[in-house]
């Protein structure tokens, strides 16, 4: 299989094509309610290219059909999808589809799969004399992270990186190619540029079907189809449902979609394919009572000649009234144009009464610390003091503040002097293969000392509500394999590690023991820290913004939050809840609620603005919080505001939050 690969690609080159003529689909894991950055930059970039640029949320066969090549960018998770979903990705290129899969990604392991993130490190090398990289050049990626690619039995490496672990994969699977790629090429602000952008066009050019059209629509054309996603739609009482359907016809006449025997009065978007095939969009919205629990069923039906195509939604509609004193807060950062005498009268305004302010990481402070190295007020040069700026507006406008402290990670505002400080320490985590982590490695006395030094600076020196821990944890699986953290894990266990690091990884005789060692580890800091807070501060509040995925997170990052509550060393814990999958949230927030205490205090996370989901609809917004009331929350706290947009979202819900 290597060698036939290897001669296809030496022999196809390059597609000869302008980048018009095909229709590029990048995935939207965002509105599927997966995880991953979104499309908007891979569109971005592609559009400005020239590029025919679609989005796509769900991976059924009709969908897929509409375009040419598919880039699956940054898909962590795809969200709920139907049970074959990855059978219908593998028959969309066996039939001559393309498909561009970069950065974060799981499938298609025939050509190549992501196994192993590398931090800070940008050179790649071209490993290949293929035509599709004909006169490149060795080049800096233009992210410093990347994803090391398992290679398949079907994939060819294209590109390594400074270390020689391959990055670039191509291959083909049936009549179609696949390019897999652990490069963040569509990750805001560091896009490609240069010699990566050239890299990004040759690898569309070469998936890019050399099947006609007609063949690869093979069996879509006999019939009409109609496709409607989701099957069931959850929506706060009051909203409309909203649902999108998808026919595809022959020829040019595009008949009328009936819900409940109406008329869908809404223009569909045609979009010609050719070989007699045309596709149209519908959007169609069920309008649900207020203030009503409900379940219903819908029927959506399309007539054409003789044949009559059928498909049935359902939407359930909730409403939960708030507990009382509900915490309804955003996480908020420091910024010029968040000014907190413009802010908090604003939060107030939308129902809001509570804010979580990140003020501090690493070594950086953004108010007047007399404890970390890096202060970067935006007011210390005029004298003041954001976090008490802060405060104060707060207090004035009825709002609770809880500053948030980003604690193991080493935050890029972190000065030179101090980075190197910490190196010459050797303070820094790193990886099983020796490669510097900017994170604390948390076996470090030095490090839980300046953890905790800023936590308690605030709760001694400013009169907050409480305070949150953030950042309280490992990166994930990759540290830390320093000699300070192996020393210390023989000397817990008694026993002295054979094969290091093998022995402790996934896999490894020790690893379960490994586990367990690194959770005692960020333990060990919430319970110091919390300790010392409280005597400083017996009133103050203490929480922590934790991962979402339980108890998954205590093996991938050492983070055993669900301990520190039953030890009482938080008051009360904010998981971070981010997903446009309704589905999943809901899902998340029972696990949260079985994991705990029988009714300790849980204020629910909601990707407003976050790396996993952007929300655009105040319903959903509202309905994530019905969610999280359905379980038992004292609350929520959406991440992050951003000015206008923030607003946007909760306006409409101003007078709803508290009925």
């Amino acid at each position: 299989m290597r060698i036939a690969l290897m001669v296809g690609l030496m022999v196809s080159g390059v597609a000869v094509a302008e980048p018009g003529a095909w229709r590029i689909g990048v995935f939207d894991t965002r509105e599927a309610g997966g995880e991953g950055v979104g499309p908007r930059f891979a569109v971005e970039a592609l559009t400005k290219a020239g590029y025919q640029v679609g989005t796509f949320a769900d991976f059924s066969p009709l969908t897929l059909a509409q375009f040419d090549i598919l880039w699956l960018a940054d898909m962590h998770s795809a969200g709920p999808q139907p049970g074959d979903w990855r059978q219908h990705l593998t028959t969309f290129v066996q039939a001559g589809g393309g498909v561009l899969q970069s950065w974060h990604h799981h499938i298609l392991g025939e050509v190549g799969m992501g196994i192993r993130r590398v931090f800070g490190s940008r050179q790649m090398s071209i490993a290949s004399d293929q035509p599709v990289l004909a006169g490149m050049a060795d080049f800096a990626a233009s992210y410093g992270d990347h994803i090391v690619e398992q290679v398949g039995p079907q994939g060819t490496v294209l590109v390594k990186n400074e270390f020689g672990d391959p990055v670039v994969v191509a291959g083909s699977i049936g009549k179609g190619r696949v390019v897999s790629t652990g490069l963040a090429l569509a990750i805001a602000p560091k896009r490609p540029r240069d010699a990566e952008l050239d890299l990004v066009q040759r690898l569309l050019a070469w998936v890019a079907p050399t099947v006609p059209l007609a063949d690869r629509l093979a069996g879509l054309g006999d019939q009409p189809q109609l496709a409607v996603r989701p099957a069931t739609r959850f929506v706060a009482a009051g909203f409309p449902a909203k649902f999108t359907a998808t026919l595809a016809v022959l020829g040019d006449a595009v008949p009328q979609l009936l819900l409940d025997g109406t008329k869908v009065e809404a223009v569909p978007e045609r979009q010609a394919r050719g070989a007699g095939v045309a596709f149209a969009t519908y959007a169609v919205a069920v309008p649900t009572a207020p203030g009503q629990n409900g379940e219903t069923t819908h029927q959506l039906r399309v007539q054409v000649g003789e044949k009559v195509y059928e498909q049935t939604v359902t939407v359930k509609a909730l409403y939960v009234p708030p507990v009382p004193n509900e915490r309804r807060a955003v996480w908020l950062h420091v910024g010029n144009d968040r000014a907190p005498a413009v802010v908090m009268p604003e939060l107030k305004s939308l129902g809001l009464n509570m804010a979580v302010l990140r003020i501090a990481g690493g070594t950086a402070a953004f108010y007047a610390s007399k404890v970390q190295p890096d202060v970067q007020d935006p007011l210390a040069a005029t004298g003041g003091d954001w976090l008490a700026e802060a405060v104060r507006c707060a207090h004035a406008n009825g709002i609770e503040i809880h500053p948030y402290v980003n604690n193991c990670v080493v935050e890029g505002r972190t000065s030179p002097a101090s980075l190197q400080k910490l190196r010459d320490e050797h303070r820094l985590q790193q990886t099983a293969e020796g490669h510097e982590i900017a994170w604390f490695c948390p076996s470090s006395e030095e490090n839980v000392a300046a953890i905790e030094r800023p936590m308690v600076e605030i709760a001694t020196n400013y009169a907050v509500d409480g305070i949150q821990y953030d950042f309280i944890r490992y990166p994930s699986a990759q540290g830390c394999f320093c000699p300070r953290c192996r020393a210390l894990f023989e000397q817990e266990t008694g026993t002295v590690v054979k094969d290091w690091p093998k022995d402790v990884q996934k896999g490894g005789e020790r690893y379960d023991a490994w586990v367990e060692f690194r959770c005692r580890r960020i333990s060990a800091i919430v319970q110091r820290v919390s300790t010392a807070v409280r005597k400083a501060n017996p009133k103050i509040k203490i929480s922590a913004a934790v991962f979402r995925d339980w108890p998954t997170c205590r093996e991938n990052n050492g983070q055993d939050w669900a301990r520190w509550c039953r030890e009482g060393w938080l008051d009360f814990v904010c998981p971070m809840n981010y997903t446009n999958s309704d589905e999943l949230f809901q899902s998340n927030c029972a696990d949260h609620r079985a994991a705990l205490p029988e009714g300790f205090p849980v204020a629910q996370g909601i990707g407003i603005n976050s790396g996993n989901s952007r929300m655009a609809d105040p319903g959903q917004v509202l309905l994530q919080i019905m969610l999280a009331r359905q379980q038992g929350a004292i609350g929520f706290v959406g991440f992050c505001y951003t000015p206008e947009h923030t607003a946007q979202l909760f306006r409409p819900l101003e007078h709803l939050l508290a009925e």
